[in-house]
Order: structure tokens, then C-alpha cells, then sequence
């Protein structure tokens, strides 16, 4: 038996404090939010398991480029949480296949709410509880300057 589900219960929003201080990881994890916005809005509106595959597809292209974009900035700062960080996003991409194949799978309704849940719960949890520590290594590091994101205050490409 299928029940009626408000979907806007289940829509994220983007809000200040969840702001890392880094303007080009706050529009990837806004990214994410509207990426989990989409999977969640396709489940609850029982689309089609194509689309919802491939929304949940998209997610883990997005994850797999944003986790190495931080990934990348940890090296430049020499971040001493890098190696922890760096397995919590095998972990988070490891569950997030697993999902991916129990939606390849086929399943339930409730199977795929479930589903569903469980990748909001996993990147919202890492952003508010793993990268809000990077957040205040960069912010005490004293690399936010005026919003800059590059080791030594310069913009994308400038030299530090």
C-alpha cells in the first residue's frame, strides 16, 4: 500500500551555518544539496527507477569530484586531518555505491525511502560534523582573507 508523502519534509536548505568559509565548496556543497533535493523529490514522487538511477548517478559523479577538490586544497594547506578526512570519503563513496546498487537492484517503496535517507543523512552528516573541523583549521590558519579559498589570499590561477 502506497501513502500520500509530502515531499517538502524532506527538501534541504541551504542556510549560513553551514557555510565552510570557502566560497567554491560552499557552491559544490549547495550543489549537493540540490543533487539530494532531486533524488529525494524522485523517490517521493515515485518517477520512474531510471530516473531516480540517475539522479543518484549524479550524486556520485558530484561527490567523487568535490571529495577530490578537497582533497586537493588539504595538500596545498597542509592539513593535519587530511588522512581522516580522506577515509571518511571513502566511506561516504563506498555506502553511496551500495545504494546506488540497491536502487539497481529494484526494491521496495519503502526500500528506496529508506535509500533515500540514508544519502541525505550520510553527506549532511559529513558536512556539519567532518567539514566543519576543516572550516575552523582554515579559518584559524588566518587563509580567509576577504573570502579568498587559496593558500596566500589570491584568486583561482594567481600566483601565491
Amino acid at each position: 500500500m502506497s501513502y500520500p508523502i509530502d515531499s517538502s519534509t524532506w527538501r534541504l536548505e541551504w542556510y549560513g551555518g553551514l557555510s565552510v568559509c570557502i566560497p567554491e565548496i560552499d557552491a559544490e556543497h549547495q550543489r549537493f544539496i540540490d543533487l539530494i533535493n532531486d533524488l529525494n523529490e524522485a523517490i517521493v514522487a515515485r518517477m520512474d527507477v531510471e530516473v531516480i538511477k540517475r539522479c543518484m548517478q549524479a550524486l556520485l559523479d558530484d561527490a567523487a569530484a568535490h571529495f577530490a577538490h578537497e582533497e586537493a586544497l588539504f595538500k596545498e594547506w597542509g592539513y593535519p586531518a587530511a588522512g581522516e578526512h580522506a577515509e571518511r570519503h571513502v566511506q561516504i563513496t563506498r555506502a553511496l555505491h551500495e545504494i546506488m546498487g540497491r536502487f539497481k537492484r529494484g526494491g521496495t517503496e519503502y526500500e528506496w525511502i529508506e535509500a533515500g535517507l540514508e544519502v541525505k543523512q550520510a553527506l549532511i552528516g559529513h558536512l556539519v560534523n567532518d567539514d566543519m573541523k576543516y572550516r575552523d583549521y582554515y579559518l584559524a590558519s588566518g587563509r580567509h582573507s576577504g573570502g579568498a579559498s587559496h593558500p596566500g589570499g589570491g584568486s583561482p590561477g594567481q600566483a601565491s
